[in-house]
């Protein structure tokens, strides 16, 4: 196991060097840039196609699956991202997105019971044969209160949580898929203060964890508020270097609407607030979600190219 994980952040390092460019301070880590899609043939392409119009092709590509639906790991999705040159990243949710956010059947103690070992198996075989760098967030959120797995005393707990995401972790492990590289992320969105301890609880431990992922949303609209990147991300960020010093931090999700304030002007902002943290990598939420805000970096050519002229640094 340890061979397998120093292997692994030694890869993630050749990685980020590989990808990052070159940082205007000698001391930081390479900085990585990724997008997040709807998955699939047409969001792989979406997002590749965002890159193109920023100047910046996007080294991590995630999408999102639910458990629910019961597929087999999308070898050929992970294929095509591979080929492009990116990072291939599934958030791996143990739900049913149609069903709300009290599931038991998706628990984390049923999960850390075992009632899931087939499934896991399957797409840990998978990921082995797959034998590319990808990665795995599972249950992200964890310290929200929108999820199955929410660890909130009343759909789990922080231990169930842990038990859960550690089988998880070991299955993949048994069944050779070491080159996954697995992304532990909580929320921080509103400056979610009261969620941290949660989060803290929830760390599932260093031999488990190959990057920390940091969500954090500005300006979405009714019952949101416009924040600095430092009100959404500031105090996320000194719970990450708490729980896990030395261990890369990214923001995995984030995006800014445009109706409360200037998204352009805070797009600029976020990435100057980030290159004075230990951050080392973007994800950006770059597709349409219904009754949410235009999070998309294309939402109007002042925003594109803010983003641009912010990534051309980074």
């Amino acid at each position: 196991m340890t061979r397998f994980r120093t292997s692994l952040l030694t890869l993630i390092t050749v990685l980020s060097v590989a990808v990052g460019g070159c940082s205007s301070a000698p001391d930081r880590p390479a900085r990585t840039f990724g997008l997040s899609s709807d998955g699939e043939n047409a969001g792989v392409s979406s997002a590749f196609d965002t890159g193109e119009a920023l100047g910046r092709e996007p080294e991590v590509v995630n999408f999102f699956e639910a458990w629910a639906w019961q597929r087999p790991l999308p070898v050929d999705t992970l294929y095509e991202i591979h080929n492009r040159g990116a990072i291939p990243a599934v958030t791996w949710e143990p739900w049913d997105p149609n069903a709300g956010e009290y599931q038991d059947g998706y628990s984390p103690s049923r999960i850390a019971a075992g009632e899931f070992d087939a499934y896991i198996t399957q797409w840990a075989d998978a990921a082995a044969q797959f034998g590319q760098p990808m990665q795995i967030r599972f249950a992200h959120e964890m310290n929200g209160t929108w999820y199955p797995w929410s660890v909130d005393g009343s759909r789990s707990t922080a231990d169930d949580y842990l038990d859960a995401y550690r089988r998880v972790h070991d299955i993949f492990m048994r069944s050779g898929a070491n080159k996954v590289q697995w992304v532990w992320s909580f929320d921080a969105s509103s400056g979610r203060a009261e969620g941290l301890p949660t989060a803290e609880a929830s760390y599932p431990g260093d031999m488990y964890v190959d990057v920390i992922g940091i969500d954090g949303y500005n300006g979405g609209g009714e019952a949101t508020s416009w924040q600095t990147p430092d009100e959404v991300f500031g105090g996320a960020l000194q719970t990450a270097n708490a729980v896990a010093p030395g261990k890369p931090v990214w923001i995995y999700e984030t995006g800014t609407g445009d109706q409360l304030g200037d998204k352009p002007a805070w797009i600029a902002d976020l990435f100057e607030y980030l290159d004075t943290t230990s951050v080392s990598g973007v994800l950006w939420f770059d597709f349409d979600k219904e009754g949410e805000a235009n999070w998309r970096l294309d939402s109007s050519p002042a925003a594109l190219d803010a983003a641009s002229a912010a990534l051309s640094a980074w």
